[in-house]
């Protein structure tokens, strides 16, 4: 058996059926969950990792980004699977009625614990990337658990990158405080998602504010995110603001 089929046998098959089901359910609801996708072997491996690195950074906040930053804890090898990487595929074709693009993630694992954590929550915002995959790995079963607060598909996928932009700036500058005093306020305006490790959580990440509500400082809420097509990476104005 060659690696990607051996990571394949330990990853949920969606069926073209199931998968517009969620599909719907991102477009009705803002998102949609696949309970129990990682295996309780792997998210023990997951949950493993969390805890050395929390440990090596004395209990403070720490992320990682990229495969390889995440190498031998089971993260890695789930971007491999064809069966993982084709959920992405096929919600791209349903959304966009055309081909995928090749299936390319920008990958994070972040765990929020300690002093560092506040700064790292509520921080409402437009991610680059059309899909945005969360996997709880570790959450607080105690006080705060870091709940996801989403206004979901308020935006389309814009003709240009200067149009992404001036949705970012008015969300991160101009919005940010209403957004945040909205969340502590009346937080049941906001979609929130309750997260349980192991399950897999997918939305429009592009088209939907969002933040992660604050966990309490000494709990730990570790969850990966895989992030797939930015439709603006031929950008030149990107490329130039990048440089």
């Amino acid at each position: 058996m060659d690696t990607v089929n051996a990571l394949d046998a330990t990853t949920p098959e969606i069926s073209d059926d199931r998968l517009q089901s969620l599909f719907s359910a991102m477009e009705r609801d803002g998102y949609c969950c696949v309970p129990d996708f990682l295996t309780p072997a792997s998210l023990m491996t997951m949950q493993e990792f969390v805890a050395s690195s929390v440990r090596g950074s004395q209990n403070e906040y720490v992320a990682f980004r990229g495969s390889e930053a995440v190498k031998g804890s089971g993260l890695d090898e789930l971007a491999q699977s064809t069966r993982f990487q084709s959920i992405f595929s096929r919600l791209y074709v349903a959304s966009r009625n055309k081909p995928a693009p090749a299936v390319e993630f920008y990958q994070l694992l972040r765990c929020l614990t300690g002093k560092g954590m506040m700064q790292h929550s509520l921080n409402f915002h437009y991610d680059s990337y059309l899909v945005t995959a969360l996997i709880p790995i570790v959450i607080p079963t105690t006080g705060r658990a870091g709940d996801l607060l989403l206004v979901p598909n308020t935006r389309p996928v814009r003709e240009t990158y200067a149009g992404n932009l001036v949705d970012k700036i008015i969300v991160d500058k101009i919005r940010q405080k209403s957004l945040r005093t909205r969340a502590l306020n009346d937080p049941a305006s906001f979609t929130r998602i309750k997260m349980v490790p192991g399950n897999l959580y997918l939305f429009w990440g592009y088209r939907s504010i969002h933040a992660n509500e604050p966990c309490d400082p000494d709990t730990v809420r570790a969850t990966a995110l895989y992030h797939y097509f930015d439709p603006h990476a031929d950008s030149r104005l990107k490329a130039r603001f990048r440089r």
